[in-house]
């Protein structure tokens, strides 16, 4: 990422109006409103702020815009990826003064790049700063399509020259590969022979293939490589602020309350700290193993302004100034350093170096050792709830028994701590203050001053620690049971359903330390969009604080908790007796469908409406109808109704009933019935 800065001539836009620097006043800038044509003056503390809450944005040249397509190399493929990466190691040698002019003739030849492709290379760098400037957006092939015996060639010939006396080059490899595959042809049928293999193949090979140490140790002898890959013991001397800043993490020593569990745990504490003052210049704080999420949450505060002090944290007295792009990030060599990604992450910030030091080799990174156990001093060991160092130091102290302090207090502490009493106490290694002997060295090298990317967006887009997938649903995008949206955010999904790409996830980041907003990758456009929460309020979380991504993860373990609470049984049961009387229904309904008239079937069991349950089981008429009774069936219509009665009592024992030929027809109730005599009929 370029580097931008509030120097004279430097442009920036607060909303819709453009500035322009014209004086720098000390406290203030003297800026010149583009839009009205009126000189204003601007607190240089009013424009850090009004950066670090995203109102401010430095002007980008239009001629740099267009090198710079993408806002995280995370976003494209590993091909185009591998390949920016492979430019900048080509490049990164005549950018730091190694290869002189005279010699970059015979330095392209030895790396196998054409002058002209390398001077392409070498202007957008320059214009940009920026890695993501290298990137290639041509077509080309995937991947190296070798098969097996091309294969082996290509590593057998590269092998021999790599590790063999003398210097190689890539045309040598070349020629060699070449001229094997044509001596493995001359036995092979024309459908079966080798194709020829490019040079920039024979250059990624290299480039997975070699083994530095090996080869210093045939070049320089053991001791030399050794000493190359290892470094020397002695302290690295650096000129000015930002030149080097060392990065390392330790488990603090002290237990807190985590607010998922309410268990007290010890958390761990990454820090960051510059070699030449000694001024604190960011941390980050997690109950979670370090990975190079965590990384990337420290270095958004070691480059962004601390604008936010005294808002968020009144109990602090003085400023924290420190703030900036680095030159080199020291850390430690370890499996989650030593990947890609932090790297990348570096690179893309504007950061020229990274060095990665050797496993438990402390002396490589003293500066930042020293600190934590100056924090430990300090304040760490006065905390209730601390291990201490040692366990002769703890004794009988029971040091989770004695935790109360939560992860909110602990980084409150933590920046009372680091501002008022690290920054602002005498240290009698350097002479004076971490804080004055920033404030000296800023002053005596204008360009470090007021050093920033060109927004806060585009630095959470690039560092942030929260990356997810996601579909873009009707109420936004989730993460841990909030939902996020925005207009915008909705013409996304809109514009993903006209494409029949209702289904497609889309890359969602976030800043682990404010979940307020997240920022969704808009694939068609190739940008990113902004989408608030939506239930913050109803969930009673307070909004005028940054939200930590940890109270996201409780509210969602709660929700997680009372579901657990309920018996998951209870569905299961609830089913199997729906099936029961469906199949119960299913068997009656089968009977009725069998031709008959569903009145001659229909028994007790299922009496619905129309069907009156009484003493006598006398059918209730459903309407006005008329009975007819026949005088000449009396005696037959008797013994079938004694029959049908014998067996209703056959099935409901406990039932009453009376005989029809005892009845007389005035003794029947009367329903609103008509009774007609055929007679008279």
């Amino acid at each position: 990422m370029s580097s931008y800065y509030f120097n004279v001539g430097s442009k920036f836009q607060i909303n819709e109006n453009e500035y322009l620097v014209r004086r720098d006043l000390g406290l203030d800038y003297e800026v010149e409103n583009m839009n009205y044509k009126k000189i204003e003056l601007r607190r240089k503390e009013d424009l850090l702020k009004l950066w670090s809450e995203g109102q401010l944005l430095f002007r980008i040249n239009p001629e740099d815009e267009k090198f710079i397509r993408v806002q995280n190399l995370d976003d494209l493929d590993s091909d185009k990826k591998e390949k920016a990466l492979e430019r900048f190691k080509v490049l990164k040698p005549v950018i730091e003064g190694e290869i002189l002019p005279s010699e970059i003739k015979d330095y392209l030849q030895e790396v196998g790049v054409k002058k002209s492709t390398f001077y392409d290379w070498k202007k957008r760098w320059d214009r940009t700063g920026d890695l993501r400037s290298l990137i290639s957006f041509k077509r080309g092939p995937k991947a190296a399509r070798l098969n097996g015996s091309l294969l082996k060639i290509v590593k057998e010939v590269i092998e021999e020259f790599l590790y063999s006396d003398g210097k190689t080059t890539i045309e040598d490899m070349y020629s060699e590969i070449t001229l094997r595959i044509e001596e493995e042809n001359i036995n092979l049928g024309e459908a079966d022979k080798l194709s020829y293999v490019s040079r920039s193949t024979i250059r990624r090979c290299k480039e997975r293939i070699i083994d530095i140490y090996k080869l210093d140790k045939e070049k320089y002898g053991a001791v030399l490589a050794k000493l190359k890959r290892e470094g020397t013991k002695e302290e690295v001397v650096v000129q000015r602020p930002l030149q080097r800043v060392e990065i390392d993490w330790t488990p603090v020593d002290v237990m807190l309350i985590d607010p998922i569990d309410l268990k007290p745990k010890r958390p761990t504490l990454i820090y960051a700290i510059d070699k030449y003052s000694g001024y604190p210049m960011g941390f980050f704080v997690t109950f979670k193993p370090i990975d190079s999420k965590a990384l990337k949450q420290c270095l958004i505060h070691l480059i962004m302004p601390k604008a936010y002090l005294k808002e968020l944290y009144p109990l602090v007295e003085n400023d924290w100034e420190a703030h900036g792009i680095p030159h080199t990030i020291v850390v430690d060599n370890a499996s989650v350093n030593d990947s890609y990604e932090f790297e990348d992450a570096c690179y893309q910030v504007g950061v020229k170096e990274v060095q990665f030091c050797k496993i438990d080799a402390g002396y490589q990174k003293g500066t930042v050792e020293r600190a934590f156990r100056r924090l430990n001093s300090l304040y760490i060991h006065n905390l209730k709830g601390t291990t201490f160092s040692n366990f002769i130091e703890k004794g009988r102290y029971d040091s989770a028994k004695n935790a109360c302090i939560t992860m909110q207090g602990f980084i409150y502490i933590s920046h009372i701590a680091m501002v008022d009493i690290v920054s602002n106490t005498f240290d009698s290694r350097r002479g004076d203050s971490p804080h004055n002997i920033w404030t000296r060295g800023i002053e005596e090298n204008k360009r470090l001053k007021m050093q920033l990317p060109r927004s806060i967006e585009s630095l959470k887009i690039l560092l942030a620690g929260g990356s997810e997938l996601r579909k873009v649903q009707q109420q936004g995008v989730v993460i841990e049971n909030e939902y996020y949206t925005s207009s915008d955010l909705m013409d996304l999904r809109y514009a993903l359903e006209k494409l029949k790409k209702h289904d497609e996830k889309v890359r969602v980041r976030f800043d682990l330390s404010d979940m307020r907003v997240v920022h969704v990758y808009d694939p068609i456009n190739n940008n990113y969009i902004i989408a608030k929460a939506t239930s913050f309020v109803r969930k009673n979380i307070n909004t005028a604080l940054p939200v930590p991504y940890v109270a996201l993860e409780l509210d969602s373990k709660a929700k997680v908790n009372t579901k657990k609470s309920f018996d998951p049984t209870a569905r299961a049961k609830a089913k199997r007796k729906i099936k029961t009387i469906q199949e119960e229904d299913e068997k009656k309904t089968k009977k009725w469908m069998k031709g008959k008239e569903i009145e001659e079937n229909i028994d007790s069991e299922f009496i619905t409406a129309g069907v009156l349950n009484t003493q006598t089981n006398i059918p209730f008429p459903i309407s006005d109808d008329q009975v007819i009774i026949l005088e000449e069936e009396k005696n037959t219509n008797a013994e079938q109704t004694k029959q049908d009665q014998s067996s209703i009592g056959s099935n409901y024992t406990n039932h009453s009933y009376m005989e029809f030929e005892d009845t007389e027809i005035d003794d029947l109730p009367n329903w609103g019935v008509t009774l007609k005599n055929k007679k008279e009929g």
